[in-house]
């Protein structure tokens, strides 16, 4: 899987959804400011130390700002898409005009710059695209995390399945087995008391050599009855002389009422 060939650490972050949530949080708003700094600050020759503090402390503002809307987006998760989009658009506004507030205020303090509240609308645009990015990008996550737990939710139970099929398998194949073993056990004694009565028959009308033809037939058929699997594969060859074993004890018991033939 793809946890199993991650580093430790990168491990943990898998697993772990609120260290995803603050690294995605840190890389981000940290991220939008070195945006700010290279499109802003350096465009309106600003690279003083106040307006690249400035550039910095807003974005930690908006860490901060924007935590509230991961338990919103969660609590309302389970509920109606209407419900969903209602709490996401007014989270959305809350929290851009909270940073606006903030970023306004924070930036004249800093760099002791004046009537910035003239352009609030500006700024407040600004605002809301951020966090309507956020907003998008959380529930892109979470859509995205969903179908990685379906997946590996389907790939789990494939396993299973593939695991009892197999299990069934070998439990039909013992069971099989099971069977062609007590059909030998129960061929092989009824196979071999017709034998001994044939022999006795043929002690009893005083026909020894043909008595003692049958003791060494069925000596040789019985031991390899005893030394060869029945669920075991064998050649055909090997087959044949059983075959010839089991015959020629049938032979010498019938005699001339028993006519073989065989062609290969």
């Amino acid at each position: 899987m793809v946890e199993s060939s991650l580093p430790s650490f990168l491990q943990i972050l898998y697993r772990n959804t609120s260290y995803q949530f603050w690294a995605l949080q840190l890389i981000g708003w940290f991220g939008l400011a070195l945006i700010s700094f290279l499109s802003l600050t350096l465009w309106y020759n600003q690279q003083g130390f106040a307006y690249i503090a400035h550039t910095l402390l807003q974005s930690l503002l908006g860490v901060l700002v924007s935590w509230p809307l991961r338990p919103l987006f969660h609590y309302f998760w389970g509920r109606s898409v209407l419900a969903r989009f209602i709490a996401g658009i007014g989270g959305v506004l809350l929290c851009s005009v909270l940073w606006t507030i903030l970023r306004i205020s924070t930036f004249m303090a800093i760099t002791g710059e004046q009537g910035l509240w003239n352009d609030f609308g500006g700024w407040l645009f600004g605002s809301i695209m951020i966090f309507s990015c956020w907003a998008a990008f959380y529930h892109g996550v979470k859509f995205y995390q969903l179908l990685q737990y379906e997946h590996e939710n389907l790939l789990l139970v494939a396993a299973q399945n593939r695991e009892q099929q197999l299990r069934a398998a070998k439990a039909e194949t013992i069971a099989h087995e099971a069977q062609l073993k007590m059909l030998r056990y129960q061929l092989n004694p009824h196979f071999l008391f017709n034998t001994l009565n044939a022999i006795a028959a043929l002690m009893a009308t005083k026909e020894v050599p043909r008595a003692g033809s049958m003791i060494v037939q069925l000596s040789d058929f019985l031991r390899y009855s005893l030394d060869n699997d029945p669920v075991r594969r064998v050649t055909v060859k090997e087959e044949l002389a059983a075959l010839k074993l089991y015959l020629n004890i049938e032979q010498t018991r019938f005699a001339e009422r028993l006519a073989l033939e065989v062609r290969y």
